[in-house]
């Protein structure tokens, strides 16, 4: 194997991540699909280091969630430590904490044959919570890999752009929850008239799961 390797890949990913990394974190953020940003994009970029930024983006905004809202989540900090001769060092430390008041704990059950109250009801819940707390749980991944042919059923029900977006992500073989943003709620609606929505959906304002029947 060559040295020089681990080197150059760093070398690599840092030249990638000067040169395009904070345009595809903006671009990201402003809702381009993976496609759209890599025909934005000056410098040569790979599709799957752009999928895997796009990913990584939307996993720091909290636009993707890989636990369920509101589930314990871990996090890090640095505590100040001094020994017997008062010299002071630093350890960081892992705590996990429930968001307050933001777990999901009254389910609301919804049948998807009834569409007018069901999209009735999702709309009465995102007025209430507005889109910044709301999710829907997507089985993007796991159809994908478990139910191909399903999943093209899917992708067919969506427009052009709607369907760019689904297939520009890295979706993991697991559920993974969207934010219920402009565009989640067109592809979750669409995806239900198409009577090809499973998925349940979470309102962390009010603390509710609209589990679908």
């Amino acid at each position: 194997m060559d040295e020089r390797s681990p080197f150059l890949s760093t070398l690599a990913n840092f030249t990638y991540d000067v040169a395009s990394g904070g345009a595809i974190r903006h671009l990201t953020d402003l809702g381009y699909t993976a496609r759209q940003i890599w025909e934005t994009l000056s410098y040569p970029t790979p599709m799957k280091r752009i999928q895997e930024q796009m990913w990584k983006r939307l996993l720091e905004t909290e636009m993707i969630l890989v636990k369920e809202p509101g589930s314990p989540r871990e996090t890090s900090k640095f505590v100040r430590e001094y020994d017997k001769y008062g010299r002071t060092s630093f350890r960081m430390v892992s705590e996990t904490a429930l968001q307050e008041n933001r777990v999901c704990t009254l389910e609301i059950k919804a049948h998807v044959s009834e569409k007018k109250r069901l999209f009735e009801l999702l709309q009465r819940k995102l007025s209430e919570n507005g889109a910044k707390d709301s999710y829907a749980a997507c089985e993007f991944g796991l159809l994908a890999a478990d139910e191909p042919e399903k999943y093209r059923e899917l992708l067919t029900a969506l427009d052009e752009r709607e369907r760019e977006y689904i297939e520009g992500l890295p979706w993991e073989r697991k559920l993974i929850y969207h934010k219920l943003n402009e565009r989640m709620q067109k592809i979750v609606f669409r995806l239900l008239e198409a009577d090809l929505w499973q998925g349940d959906c979470y309102f962390l304002g009010t603390g509710e799961r609209v589990h679908l029947v």
